[in-house]
């Protein structure tokens, strides 16, 4: 019995250490395979739906946000675009996929107080009819999901008095 113990301690440690070999080389196969793949170039369609005001641009990947049921934008924001103070009828998810959002959940356009800036990786929930306005100082690309049909309401510019 002692024996056989021994056997089994002995075939255990050589599958352990033969495991752990190949998996170092399957990792590295892995990671040198992944690094010669090249990436895939974004492919954005010229129509003439896709320009918007001041240069932002929107891609429709799934249905529009003014129709009926779940849709998602690609929305690309020029440097220097920003918005109005604006509400949704909807709650808006949005992803930056590079660059970055400058958000300020607020009306007035004149302070920069409260602002956050999110940028590639960041999750946004924008939630039904929070008042709020962005600017990019960057070319920003991001995904814009929700359910529609979703609109989007302007709002009066308010100004410092100070």
């Amino acid at each position: 019995m002692k024996h056989q113990s021994l056997h089994l301690i002995a075939i255990s440690a050589i599958l352990i250490i033969a495991c752990n070999n190949r998996k170092n080389t399957i990792d590295e196969t892995v990671a040198d395979s992944v690094s010669s793949i090249p990436l895939a170039a974004m492919i954005i369609p010229e129509a003439d739906d896709t320009i918007y005001a001041k240069g932002r641009r929107n891609i429709f990947l799934v249905s529009r946000r003014e129709l009926n049921g779940f849709f998602v934008e690609r929305a690309i924001f020029p440097p220097g675009y920003k918005s109005n103070p604006h509400t949704h009828s909807g709650n808006l998810y949005a992803t930056v996929i590079t660059g970055s959002i400058n958000l300020a959940l607020k009306s007035n356009t004149d302070s920069t107080l409260d602002v956050k800036v999110y940028g590639p990786g960041s999750f946004i929930i924008i939630p039904v009819s929070k008042l709020h306005f962005e600017w990019f100082t960057e070319t920003t690309v991001m995904d814009i999901t929700g359910i529609g049909p979703l609109n989007t309401v302007n709002s009066p510019i308010v100004h410092s008095t100070q």
